[in-house]
């Protein structure tokens, strides 16, 4: 019973941003001192205080409950964790909780708690400070636009909508939290018929090139500066 009742304490949830999106953990939400599950240092801002699973319909993952001074900070997608941005600044992926879930059967051990959600908002911690980055950057998506970070800058997938049918305009992206600008390039138009949020993989750096994989299964290279290779 005292398990159930901290997986619930996790549903105990406050309005994000501007409160168009659904809630996060609460303040009040304490660790199950039951388990055995020991808290580790994220990085040197961050502790992870406990994960396990959570069941998004169509896809799944592993959730972290994090705090940050000491202080309850966010419930995160494990697997996308923290990722630095600069001195103190970081960007991260929430997970929204809707309900508590099934037991998982599937023996792994850190992943016995499980709870029905979906992923949430990726958010940018500035300062100590959570902004969403979906207000901050135009045509950014929260469940498509996979977002990475390079050498400071946060390389994405932009995805304008065009009209009502659901044809959105897809370009490789750039945003740089300094100078608060977006730089981006025209790919494609694409309906995006599916529910898979890993349908645009998330950029990356090899060898100086930035590489976007996933649009009309083309790999696509860039210069840091978005300039696409010939």
């Amino acid at each position: 019973m005292k398990k159930l009742a901290y997986l619930l304490s996790l549903f105990t949830l406050t309005a994000c941003h501007n409160g168009n999106h659904k809630r996060l953990i609460s303040d009040t939400a304490k660790q199950d001192t039951t388990t055995s599950f020991k808290p580790y240092q994220l990085n040197k801002d961050y502790t992870v205080i406990d994960t396990g699973v959570f069941d998004a319909s169509v896809m799944g993952g592993s959730y972290a409950v994090v705090t940050r001074n000491g202080k309850l900070a966010d419930t995160i997608d494990k697997y996308y964790g923290i990722e630095k941005i600069g001195n103190g600044n970081y960007l991260y992926l929430t997970i929204t909780g809707t309900g508590p879930g099934e037991d998982d059967a599937s023996g792994i051990q850190g992943s016995k708690k499980s709870i029905s959600g979906s992923l949430g908002s990726y958010i940018m911690v500035v300062n100590g400070k959570k902004q969403n980055l979906s207000a901050l950057i135009p045509d950014f998506n929260d469940y498509f636009s996979s977002p990475s970070v390079i050498n400071g800058n946060i390389y994405f997938w932009q995805i304008k909508k065009i009209d009502t049918t659901g044809n959105n305009s897809i370009s490789a992206a750039k945003y740089d939290p300094v100078t608060k600008k977006t730089a981006n390039y025209y790919l494609v138009d694409d309906y995006i018929e599916t529910d898979d949020a890993n349908y645009f993989s998330a950029p990356y750096l090899k060898n100086d090139t930035i590489y976007f994989d996933g649009e009309s299964k083309k790999l696509r290279k860039f210069t840091k500066d978005l300039k696409p290779y010939n």
